[in-house]
């Protein structure tokens, strides 16, 4: 090595690392915002596999403009999905299922997925995907730091006021944030609905859908758990006959009544009953047809009905 590239070398190691300070996990990055008044960046990713998110942290979240605009107001946790059998198997089985809840209850429709939360964990805005440039993506950080500023503004009038005046500030705060993140703010809700007995803002029951939810997804993945290496036809049909039994209540939630029909149609292509099973696939795309499982879903009807349906109907 000549001395030209060793001097370059050197150098290179003196640069700062041009990325937001990194936390360890949730509890850690929150404990850091409050003590350094700084904002909070959650990047769902899944580090081992998905492109668009190699890139949002590499050449958008790592470069020299976002490091300038942001690398002193925010701190970035990771929450990751791995699809390598070796991360996967480090990951305990509890820890999954929290950071597939988060998924969930903030409706990250695909990865990469960025919810930006102040020192106090409450979020104010979701960036889905990433974007070619820091440039392209850097407005979106400005919009949600925009609504952050909505939101606070609102609430400190708020304060300043009472009964319904009070109840109409708090209420002009939460619709400056998107829908996952109002669900949030359960304290808020909860004072709305003292000031306003009478339920004019709508607010009477509010938020309470997202804890529902995942909490009927933690109930049908425990269940499912239990048909994992039963494939024997008597145990597939008992799998059905469970997952009819949990679909029959009516308060069920269109994304967990999606997961159930699907896993309900995965039983019926292990019997070998294929129509059955494209059925149960339809039905669970109708159910819930902008989720974040829907996009798989629509690919397996549309594949079968492309290249199967047909000759099964030839057959008859």
């Amino acid at each position: 090595m000549n001395i030209k590239t060793l001097m370059g070398a050197m150098f290179a190691l003196t640069l700062p690392a041009l990325a937001l300070p990194e936390a360890p996990d949730m509890d850690t990055a929150l404990a850091q915002a409050k003590t350094e008044k700084k904002d909070i960046f959650v990047d769902f990713t899944g580090t081992d596999w998905c492109t668009a998110c190699i890139h949002l942290r590499t050449k958008i979240v790592e470069s020299e403009a976002f490091d300038k605009a942001y690398g002193s107001k925010y701190i970035l946790v990771s929450v990751d999905f791995p699809r390598n059998p070796a991360l996967v198997a480090k990951i305990p089985d509890e820890e999954k299922r929290r950071r597939e809840n988060l998924l969930m209850s903030y409706r990250i429709e695909g990865l990469p997925g960025v919810v930006l939360m102040d020192e106090n964990g409450m979020p104010y805005e979701i960036i889905h995907g990433a974007r070619r440039t820091p440039e392209e993506y850097m407005p979106l950080m400005e919009a949600g730091l925009k609504k952050r500023a909505a939101r606070d503004a609102a609430f400190a009038e708020a304060a300043k006021l009472s009964g319904m005046a009070k109840a109409k500030a708090l209420h002009k705060g939460l619709e400056a944030l998107p829908l996952p993140c109002r669900e949030k703010y359960v304290s808020v809700i909860r004072e709305i609905n003292a000031l306003d007995p009478d339920n004019t803002l709508g607010y009477a029951g509010y938020g309470t859908d997202s804890e529902k939810r995942v909490a009927q997804f933690e109930e049908l993945r425990a269940m499912t758990s239990t048909f994992a290496g039963k494939f024997s036809p008597d145990e597939l049909k008992d799998s059905i006959r469970r997952l009819d039994e949990f679909m029959a209540r009516p308060d069920l939630d269109p994304e967990v009544r999606q997961e159930a029909l699907s896993t309900k149609g995965d039983s019926y292509a292990f019997l070998g009953d294929y129509m059955k099973m494209y059925e149960c696939y339809k039905a669970a795309l109708e159910a819930a047809p902008n989720s974040r499982a829907a996009k798989r879903i629509r690919a397996n009807v549309e594949n079968f009905e492309q290249n199967v349906l047909p000759a099964l109907r030839g057959q008859k």
